[in-house]
Formats: structure tokens, C-alpha cells, sequence
């Protein structure tokens, strides 16, 4: 009975700006319709104005997000109410995205993970090297800035080496992290430090995690040997004792009657 278009909006933009985004709605049917109510369920999105573009027939409805302090993605859902030309009353629902993002934009985001696949290359003559690229640009056409520092805290030196490129200039670079040494450990967690000149966005950071396979002891693949090493190593049952090699005597308990010993006294410990 009624569409919309696009089914779903996404509000893009800065954090700290005014998210404004639009949808369309019209007649599915021969029914002429009356857009005459829009409200957001989780108050999220709000209304701004409501067009009508073809009498009875197609709709434009423009909805706003209110700047936010902090980038992140809220979600809401829009209610349409439709008054058609039958008399009826009906609705639809478009799913709303307000998308607070932050003056620069990392990718990937959160953590770069080098895993024992990629590690294990180290040990191989001729691999390609092990690294992992990040996109950094700016979120808005009008920002501008430069990256003056690229570090990493909380791992041994040595076992990175970073090095940037800039693609698009005061736009977009491109951050190339590699590792060039293994390490005995299992694994190793770092940060990513990355100053510019931005000063609503000074430092941005990432996760550096990388694993490594732990080299193993010799004979641990055998489970005699581990065996032994654990002091457990049992004689094989239903082997026969060799020529001349007597059976060790069987001896058994003797009762106190017999031995000539007086048993203790009742109710007492001998």
C-alpha cells in the first residue's frame, strides 16, 4: 500500500554537526494518499519537515540528528502515518543510522592482528614480508591535516618497523606496519600512537596484537619420552623374566597368633 525509498537512511557526518538526511514516500496502489504523521520511536531522529512533491501520490521527508559530543552510531526507527484515500489509516517504518564520525576516519578500526599464519613467514628464506597497511583520511571534505609522529608503546624494540606514505596531501596517508623479528614469546599486545596537527583529533591510536608459534622441547612428540620426563614410565605387562633370573619370593602377611607374639590388648593401640 505504501513505499519508501530507500527502505532504510544512514545520516552521515562530523561529530558536534547536525545530521540531516531525507526519504520519499508514495502510493503503492490506486489509492491516493496523505502523509500525516512522522515520529521517531526511540527519539533519536527528529522531523524537520515534511514535502509534498505530487498531490495525493509521493511524499519527501527530511529527518535530522542532533549533534553528538562524542563519534559513534545510534539507530532508530521512523513511523510513517498514511491516511489513504479509502478512509483508512495506515503505517510503515523506515530504520534510521545517525553515523557521529570523527574528524579522521582509521582503518582498519581497532585492532591490527598479526596472526601465526602471517608470523610463521619469518622462518621461511623469500616469504613476503609480514605487514599490515592503515587507511588514515580525513572524515570531511574540509579538513585538513598531518600526521608529525608515528610510534609503538608496549612492545621490545626491534620487532616493528612503521613507515608512512601520503597519498593525497593533508587528506589521506597510509601508515605500513611490519614485523621483522620473532619473538619466543606466544604473543605480544602494543598500541599504535599516531600524533597530527589536528587539534580536535590529536592522537589517534590502534591495537597492535601479533602471535607466534612457541618452538617445542626435543622428543615432545613422543609420548614416551614425555613419559619418562614425567617419571611415569610403567614395565610392559606379560613379559617373562629372562634365563636364570628367578622370580622374586612372594611374602606373605603373617597373623599374630602364629608368630608367637601376644596380640595387643583390646581398646588399645600396640
Amino acid at each position: 500500500m505504501i513505499h519508501t525509498a530507500p527502505n532504510a537512511i544512514v545520516l552521515k557526518g562530523q561529530a558536534g554537526t547536525e545530521l540531516v538526511g531525507k526519504f520519499t514516500v508514495s502510493k503503492g496502489t490506486d489509492l491516493g494518499i496523505t502523509v500525516t504523521g512522522v515520529k521517531a520511536t526511540k527519539n533519536q531522529a527528529v522531523l524537520k519537515e515534511i514535502v509534498e512533491i505530487v498531490e495525493g501520490e509521493k511524499y519527501e521527508v527530511f529527518v535530522t540528528g542532533p549533534p553528538a559530543l562524542v563519534p559513534g552510531m545510534t539507530r532508530d526507527i521512523i513511523e510513517v502515518e498514511v491516511v489513504c484515500s479509502d478512509g483508512e489509516i495506515r503505517t510503515t517504518t523506515v530504520p534510521v543510522t545517525l553515523d557521529h564520525q570523527a574528524p579522521i576516519t582509521v582503518i582498519p578500526r581497532g585492532n591490527v592482528v598479526f596472526q601465526r599464519r602471517d608470523t610463521d613467514r619469518l622462518k621461511v628464506p623469500g616469504s613476503a614480508p609480514v605487514k599490515k597497511d592503515i587507511q588514515i583520511f580525513a572524515t570531511s571534505p574540509e579538513t585538513r591535516f598531518k600526521i608529525t609522529e608515528v610510534s609503538v608503546e608496549g612492545i621490545p624494540e626491534g620487532v616493528f618497523k612503521l613507515s608512512q606514505r601520503e597519498v593525497r596531501e593533508s587528506e589521506r596517508y597510509v601508515i605500513t606496519v611490519e614485523l621483522i623479528q620473532s619473538r619466543p614469546e606466544r604473543s605480544l599486545r602494543g598500541t599504535l600512537r599516531i600524533a597530527t596537527d589536528l587539534p580536535e583529533m590529536p592522537v589517534l591510536t590502534a591495537r597492535l596484537y601479533a602471535q607466534f608459534a612457541v618452538p617445542t622441547a626435543a622428543g615432545a612428540h613422543n609420548p614416551a619420552a614425555r613419559a619418562a620426563q614425567r617419571g611415569r614410565v610403567q614395565p610392559r605387562s606379560g613379559l617373562k623374566p629372562g634365563p636364570g633370573v628367578k622370580p622374586a619370593p612372594v611374602v606373605k602377611p603373617v597373623s599374630p597368633g602364629k608368630s608367637g607374639l601376644n596380640p595387643p590388648p583390646k581398646g588399645k593401640q600396640p
